[in-house]
């Protein structure tokens, strides 16, 4: 299955490159913002919108989240299969949506059939993100950036998935005055001693047959985070996984707690006073609660600490490589190999 063992995959080493190609993104952050502002100032624009597909619309969940919170505007995610067949319920007359259009590939069809749709509804500005310098949505949006930083073979978006959502985070930083620069600066090295000493970690749970379904929260900017920690957890581990914001949690999904339950919370600051509440009901269900945070709150439950000194929005970022450790070496003790899980495909298409 895999010949050169799990450390000689492709997402092995995508995943353990992330440090690197974060750096990468952090130097070519000023000529990515000056390409988007050289479009016109965001006034002129009514909203930002960003849409994708899987792992993209994730990044999206997490930009608009990003950028609404450090520019004060209306920033939404809608999946780009809502705006390919129900645009009027999201584009109206006298829109001027500033649109990422986000794809690992570039070719996704939903995603390039979606710019179409909205260049062909509204009076629009339609930005690819991708990682291929060529590629149909590049071609079909009115400005490309290309994230050529983090290639991947991998079927699995892992690295790419970092690398975008800390692009698209300096974008909106550097709208708003650069506020986070300096954090920003710090991130590729926290990244790099986190994979060094929290991988033997996440093995012990990831490896632990006993768990059968993996339950991940999130809110504010950790949602997109949870999003993406239950699908890498189907995609390549093909693992019965689930995500919800954290105290949505309590309103009927909590019912799928037991004793062969991994419950990961990312608590959000505005949170915290809450969260051992939900601790409390895992741990009446004998389900088992791993709390993922950069200080701990007074509980029994597992933590693991880290990024101290990063703000808020940074950490989702940070954490990304932590859930896909816990896939990938949940794949490997499932025996599947992680760099092609059966049925899934690089790029999704309809046509074709």
């Amino acid at each position: 299955m895999m010949k050169e063992g799990p450390e000689g995959t492709f997402t092995y080493r995508e995943i353990h490159r992330q440090a690197g190609a974060l750096s990468e993104t952090l130097r070519r952050a000023p000529s990515r913002f000056a390409r988007v502002a050289s479009m016109g100032p965001l006034e002129r624009f009514t909203e930002v919108l960003f849409t994708g597909c899987g792992s993209s619309y994730h990044i999206a969940l997490y930009a608009a989240h990003a950028w609404g919170t450090l520019l004060g505007l209306r920033a939404r995610a809608l999946p780009a299969s809502e705006i390919l067949n129900f645009p009027k319920a999201y584009l109206h007359v006298g829109a001027r949506p500033l649109v990422f259009a986000i794809s690992r590939s570039g070719g996704t069809d939903e995603t390039v059939l979606a710019a179409e749709r909205m260049k062909a509804m509204v009076e629009d500005t339609v930005i690819g993100v991708t990682t291929e310098p060529e590629c149909p949505l590049g071609r079909t949006a009115d400005g490309h950036l290309s994230f050529s930083e983090c290639p991947e073979q991998s079927l699995v978006t892992t690295g790419s998935l970092t690398c975008m959502m800390f692009g698209l985070l300096l974008l909106a930083d550097a709208f708003g005055g650069g506020a986070l620069q300096a954090e920003a600066a710090a991130l590729p090295e926290e990244v790099a001693q986190s994979l060094r000493e929290n991988e033997r970690f996440l093995r012990t749970y990831a490896e632990d047959r006993a768990l059968a379904r993996l339950i991940f929260l999130g809110s504010g900017p950790f949602y997109a985070l949870a999003a993406e920690a239950a699908l890498k957890m189907i995609e390549m581990a093909l693992t019965p996984a689930h995500s919800y914001p954290t105290l949505e949690f309590r309103h009927g999904p909590h019912l799928l707690l037991s004793p062969e339950t991994l419950l990961v919370i990312f608590p959000a600051e505005a949170e915290r006073p809450y969260v051992n509440r939900v601790i409390e009901e895992a741990r009446a269900a004998e389900a088992r609660p791993l709390l993922i945070s950069v200080r701990a709150i007074e509980t029994s439950a597992p933590q693991l600490i880290l990024g101290a000194r990063l703000s808020e929005l940074l950490r989702p970022i940070l954490f990304a490589h932590l859930i896909q450790q816990l896939a990938f070496w949940r794949a490997v003790a499932a025996g599947v190999n992680p760099d092609a899980p059966p049925r899934l495909t690089r790029i999704v298409r309809w046509n074709g």
